[in-house]
């Protein structure tokens, strides 16, 4: 059984000079160098990234000052929750960045805005404080322990 396949018969193309059609999903394409153009930011906000299968945005910080074990590595990413509205993640990465580095950071809102969260962050440890805020976010299981899979 023949196929019949609709070929290009101008004057200026032979039987021997074709090429076979390219299919769009080989696994033989070329990759743009990951520099050629940087990716677009999902988010205005410092700290702040969307994540691609919920679409739900997450805070993040970056902690310079700790060494990864398993990696070998200076500096981890320190996950701050999931949240639907943006502002409020924008909001729990302005919390953990003033308790990790102070006032003196850069921030997304105003520091005055934050006066009544600095005073009760001075009480707790940084730990603790990221608990809490982990805690608030819309993506947090509500449990009662800081531990993974330990409801009492």
């Amino acid at each position: 059984m023949k196929r019949n396949v609709k070929r290009n018969m101008s004057p200026s193309s032979s039987c021997n000079n074709e090429q076979p059609l390219m299919n769009p999903k080989s696994k033989n394409k070329k990759r743009q160098p990951a520099s050629a153009e940087p990716l677009p930011r999902t988010s205005i906000f410092r700290g702040v990234t969307r994540h691609r299968l919920t679409r739900r945005y997450e805070a993040h910080l970056w902690d310079k000052e700790s060494w990864n074990q398993n990696r070998k590595k200076k500096g981890k990413q320190i996950y701050l929750g999931a949240y639907d509205e943006e502002e409020a993640a924008a909001h729990t990465y302005d919390l953990a960045a003033l308790k990790y580095w102070g006032p003196e950071t850069t921030l997304n809102f105003q520091p005055e805005m934050y006066k009544i969260e600095m005073e009760e962050m001075q009480k707790m440890s940084k730990e603790e404080y990221l608990a809490v805020l982990r805690r608030n976010s819309s993506g947090f299981s509500r449990g009662v322990s800081k531990f993974r899979g330990v409801a009492r």
